[in-house]
């Protein structure tokens, strides 16, 4: 009997199942909706495999004590990565019996976050697969030409090894330290305390809603730059949103009308791109730990090529209504391999979350 990891094996694991502890905004919805600490074990049969973005999930029947059954709804990550993994729609199919471990819902609802499955047979299938994330430690600097220093175009992946801002200072989400004035701690810190009840204060993204910038630059899915001498473009495959650095030396317009990415002018110096980000709407956040920020956000950043598969972005946020001073960063990203290309991420077709009145996050069960 083989044994798998229910949102996928090695590096999805890292990112995605063990930020279930405490985290009160996830890649997608908060994460504090699962009791991680005290995770259920069943055996049932699969019938229905949900091969839907923005989280895939299993359908599990299971036989109770007293003959009834139930359907166990337990989700896994998005398709997109679990297709980079080695799934598809037909790794699982009905009528396969598992065993499966997973986080259930503090709400009682038959659901929950998958987090280990196996067959109670003889294993049906292998998963092979590079990830979405590529981590790994900066790389030494490479002699480049001018050209290639310059030229950004290509897939790439998240290699900061974390889905908050401050992944380079901090390691661990809670230990990154915004520079926020008092209320805004505050805010901050009633979240952790939420997500610690467990209870699932909203996130904007729950609602399918994109995550806005700065938190593009935190991709938890692969993005792709698409660049010209006037411009470069910068898709990011969840949300499919696109940040635009126009370099031809115009300025924001007067009248810009704040937007979830934002108004980006960018110039050279030598070889690095130095980006300015203005136009910023305030309902946002910073990242998955719901660091918040106002409208007055400006994101410096300066694009570097380390060796022609790596870059770092340094960032700097300087927000003058919520934080205290500015606060700084760098983030890495390692190109994909050969073949690999961004998917489509339609969250909205597969969504089964909801925020209520109070701000909380419901499952919908079908």
């Amino acid at each position: 009997m083989k044994r798998y990891l229910g949102i996928a094996p090695g590096i999805l694991l890292s990112i995605l199942g063990l930020v279930a502890v405490s985290l009160p905004a996830g890649a997608h919805h908060s994460f504090a909706i699962y009791d991680s600490q005290n995770p259920r074990t069943m055996t049932g049969v699969v019938r229905e495999h949900r091969w839907t973005n923005p989280h895939a999930a299993v359908v599990l029947t299971v036989t109770n004590p007293d003959g009834s059954e139930t359907d166990w709804v337990l989700d896994q990550g998005p398709v997109n990565m679990l297709s980079r993994q080695g799934w598809t729609r037909d790794t699982l199919k009905p009528g396969d019996r598992l065993t499966v471990t997973f986080d259930p819902l503090h709400s009682g609802q038959p659901g929950g976050l998958l987090q280990e499955w196996a067959f109670t047979e003889e294993a049906q299938v292998e998963l092979t697969g590079t990830g979405t994330i590529l981590r790994g430690d900066r790389p030494d600097n490479v002699p480049m030409s001018d050209a290639e220093a310059r030229n950004f175009n290509g897939v790439w992946a998240n290699a900061s090894g974390g889905i908050h801002f401050d992944t380079l200072n901090s390691p661990s989400r809670r230990g990154q330290q915004p520079p926020l004035r008092p209320e805004y701690l505050a805010m901050w810190n009633q979240r952790w305390a939420d997500a610690d009840a467990g209870r699932a204060t909203t996130d904007p993204t729950a609602r399918c809603i994109p995550p806005g910038f700065p938190r593009f630059l935190t991709m938890v899915l692969p993005g792709e730059i698409l660049q010209a001498e006037h411009q470069l473009n910068w898709y990011a495959e969840f949300s499919e949103a696109t940040v635009r650095v126009y370099l031809d030396g115009r300025e924001p317009p007067a009248d810009l009308v704040p937007s979830f990415n934002g108004y980006s002018t960018g110039h050279w110096e030598g070889n690095a791109l130095v980006v300015k980000t203005v136009g910023l709407r305030g309902d946002t956040l910073v990242d998955t730990t719901g660091v918040p920020h106002s409208d007055q956000l400006t994101v410096n950043w300066r694009m570097t090529k380390v060796t022609p598969d790596f870059f770092e972005v340094d960032i700097e946020l300087v927000d003058p209504v919520v934080f205290t001073s500015p606060w700084t960063t760098t983030k890495y990203y390692s190109r994909l391999p050969a073949g690999e290309f961004v998917q489509e991420y339609a969250c909205q077709a597969g969504n089964r979350f909801e925020v209520n009145a109070e701000g909380e996050i419901e499952v919908i069960f079908e």
